[in-house]
């Protein structure tokens, strides 16, 4: 959680939850620090209570809404910097930053033990490797994601 410029703590918050049919929970195992993060932790005014932070994270799926297509329990996802739908015309033109159904991970942050997916269908990316590959429990950012034994 962020509470303020510098302010950077770790707290109990309540679990994340399926709140449409479009999302997905997705358990966290990395969880990047982008220069957008950056920001707010050199700026950002003191507040009573604090948001969570973080986007571009690898994880779990644990859950999936019931429109959700093409993701399962257990797939391991990476996700981007912005959650969008996939479907829009700014997205089939590369454009997901300008998704007209996207928007940030203002109230999900990704640097949390898990995170709700709003448009699960089109933002996380299923990767082709199990929870335990070297992608997903690396110790170092040098290690090269791998489904080679």
């Amino acid at each position: 959680m962020i509470d303020g410029a510098g302010d950077v703590r770790v707290e109990n918050v309540p679990d994340p939850v399926i709140e449409q049919p479009t999302d997905a929970v997705v358990r966290v195992l990395r969880a990047c620090i982008c220069g957008s993060d950056l920001w707010p932790y050199r700026s950002r005014a003191a507040t009573e209570h604090g948001d969570r932070i973080g986007h571009e994270f690898l994880g779990v799926v644990e859950e999936t809404g019931s429109e959700v297509r093409g993701l399962n329990r257990g797939d391991v996802v990476v996700a981007p910097f912005v959650w969008s739908d996939n479907t829009c015309d700014f997205c089939s033109e590369g454009l997901q930053t300008s998704c007209r159904h996207g928007g940030m991970w203002a109230r999900n942050g990704g640097q949390g033990e898990a995170v709700r997916v709003p448009q699960a269908q089109g933002t996380p990316v299923r990767l082709p490797v199990s929870e335990d590959s070297a992608c997903s429990t690396a110790r170092s950012s040098r290690v090269a994601c791998s489904t080679a034994p």
